[in-house]
């Protein structure tokens, strides 16, 4: 296990016992494990609230393994899409390609796994358990300056609700997911880079 993965008690009140720090662990563990592999794929609404006070809405589209979209409503020209090897951020207000990164390098990757066991993502950094919510905090040990992730999971029902980014600077941008509708069929075209950049080009 990750040496700086630990987990702490959230709120007033924990739902696990800290009699015994392993076993409530392992419990928590298991049961957000659980959740996320059971996540094949996914739609939601998102609304982004920016660092300044900006908030944008757009679509969350999940495919495993390894696809993700960010779609933003107009008038913003934000668009992500991970293929399960790159993750190209695009400007769909510019002429230019994409900027392109290695997806295994950006945290919220660990959505994508077909199994995930957060014991064993690099990312993985903190786990808090309170009897309403799991925040897990991630961040690239490797590159600390390149900012911090917090997901966030209701427990009654499970679900993944929010996500917070802090960028090296220390400004906050927060994702919150409407209701996730799951085991949904998605078009592969969704998650293509070249067809992305054909369409964006055809659409000019």
């Amino acid at each position: 296990m990750n040496r700086r993965f630990f987990l702490t008690a959230i709120g007033a009140a924990s739902v696990v016992s800290f009699g015994s720090v392993a076993s409530a662990q392992s419990a928590v563990v298991d049961e957000l494990n659980a959740y996320l592999n059971s996540l094949v794929s996914a739609t939601a609404r998102f609304t982004q609230e920016n660092a300044d006070g900006s908030t944008v809405a757009g679509t969350f589209y999940l495919q495993k393994p390894g696809k993700m979209r960010f779609e933003y409503d107009a008038p913003s020209p934000a668009l992500l899409v991970a293929d399960g090897q790159v993750l190209a951020v695009f400007d769909r207000k510019s002429n230019r390609g994409p900027q392109r990164y290695p997806q295994s390098s950006t945290p919220l990757s660990l959505l994508t796994r077909s199994n995930i066991d957060i014991t064993r993502s690099k990312f993985v950094q903190k786990l808090e358990a309170g009897s309403q919510q799991i925040h897990l905090t991630m961040f690239d040990p490797d590159k600390p300056r390149n900012g911090v992730i917090k997901m966030i999971f209701d427990r009654n029902p499970m679900a993944l609700v929010e996500w917070r980014i802090t960028d090296g600077s220390g400004l906050e941008t927060v994702v919150k997911l409407g209701p996730l509708t799951t085991n949904v069929s998605l078009a592969s075209a969704l998650f293509s880079i070249p067809l992305t950049i054909r369409a964006l080009e055809k659409g000019r």
